[in-house]
């Protein structure tokens, strides 16, 4: 027989708002257009409303020179015209969507158009530069430059009033503030990103100070049960990952940060706290051994957040998910590629054809391969083995740009 799903497809009480089932749309840039379309945006997300929330792609609290060409942003009336007719949809089809708010700090780059035009430098917490990565939109496909260090920070920390302000008039149910994947707000947690010697850095206390000053302008414009937090304590992805004494990737240090961010966190009542779990494709080799943190987040800060529901992130089959779920490790699975294959995703389950979700196939990932490792072979990517075969070999390439 086959598997009913039924703790993955059940109800869940976020705050004042009831999702109808416990999978979550994870935030997938697209690169379609820095103003959101009505003929791409909107249907795209509409036909996922399926889904007990929808996160929205990052969208940008103000121009940046980022590696991801055409991000969309909120932080112009314009930005709230499209922003709305995607809210519409979504709503139309029985749908909630948060919209998750974006500052990639360090990992911006001066040679981009944007930045260019802004003529501002690249900020950062420290003039500290990330390793890998690379801007294929900059002649030479540079990688990144050593920022600027804020000067202010709560100037940044006020272009999130800004944005919670825009996302609450352009109909978003909720925001998420993105604090994983190596921007800006984790900059500024992390201690080997953030070498600052004032109230900003150093102890934990004072490094948490930024991230919880951007939730606390959030707060103007949506309650705390409307916003969300995501986190990646395993790091690699931009150089992240707490380190110990000798630079290695450390499981307890980074249960000192996240597990310290998380007590405070759980203080405040969110809707939720995202946490990622390592995942190989996210994970960089950097000096020749991997960056990031191989430890569970998941296992960890659960006990921690105890007024909170912890939404679990990366890589879950539907198995997996329901499983997690009806063990009590997590109150719902935050699925990504799968929903931009499936958009019917939560539809194949409920009809029990969870069979028929289709999952990467070789060739899928083949730019994301090739970018991550700087291979300039043609052909395609064969996931499990890690290596390119020939295009008449191969499935045709079936993704854009993605990013979560």
């Amino acid at each position: 027989m086959a598997p009913n799903f039924s703790n993955l497809m059940s109800p869940l009480q976020m705050g004042d708002l009831k999702l109808k089932n416990r999978v979550v749309m994870a935030s997938l840039t697209r690169n379609r257009d820095n103003v959101p379309r009505e003929n791409l945006h909107a249907p795209y997300y509409a036909e996922r409303a399926g889904t007990g929330l929808i996160l929205s792609e990052a969208a940008l609290i103000c121009p940046q020179g980022v590696e991801w060409t055409f991000m969309p942003g909120i932080y112009s009336q314009e930005h709230v015209e499209g922003w709305k007719k995607v809210t519409d949809a979504v709503h139309e089809r029985g749908g909630i969507i948060f919209c998750q708010l974006h500052h990639v700090g360090r990992v911006a780059h001066p040679g981009t158009r944007v930045q260019r035009e802004l003529g501002e430098p690249v900020p950062g917490p420290s003039p500290i530069a990330a390793r890998g990565g690379k801007f294929r939109n900059v002649a030479g496909g540079p990688g990144y430059t050593v920022p600027e260090e804020i000067k202010y920070p709560e100037s940044i920390i006020k272009l999130y009033d800004n944005a919670s302000k825009l996302a609450k008039e352009a109909g978003f149910d909720g925001v998420e503030i993105h604090n994983a994947n190596g921007y800006l707000p984790m900059q500024f947690l992390e201690s080997h990103s953030n070498h600052r010697k004032d109230k900003w850095g150093g102890s934990l206390e004072n490094r948490m100070r930024f991230s919880l000053g951007c939730l606390a302008q959030m707060n103007k414009h949506f309650p705390w049960n409307r916003i969300g937090v995501k986190l990646a304590p395993c790091g690699g992805y931009n150089d992240m990952g707490e380190m110990d004494a000798d630079g290695n990737p450390s499981p307890e240090a980074a249960m000192a940060t996240y597990g310290g961010f998380c007590a405070e966190l759980d203080k405040l009542g969110l809707a939720y706290v995202q946490v990622m779990r390592w995942w190989e494709s996210y994970d960089l080799m950097i000096d020749g051994k991997p960056r990031g943190i191989q430890w569970d987040p998941i296992a960890k800060l659960r006990p921690i957040l105890k007024n909170t529901l912890l939404f679990g992130n990366t890589g879950f089959t539907p198995e997996e998910a329901d499983e997690w779920i009806a063990k009590g490790y997590m109150d719902a699975a935050v699925i990504g590629r799968p929903l931009l294959y499936n958009p019917d995703y939560t539809e194949k389950i409920i009809a029990g054809r969870a069979d028929e979700i289709y999952n990467e196939q070789p060739g899928d990932e083949y730019w994301w391969y090739k970018w991550r490792n700087n291979d300039k072979r043609d052909g395609y990517l064969n996931w499990a083995e890690r290596t390119i075969v020939p295009k008449t070999l191969a499935s045709a390439n079936r993704l854009s740009s993605i990013h979560d």
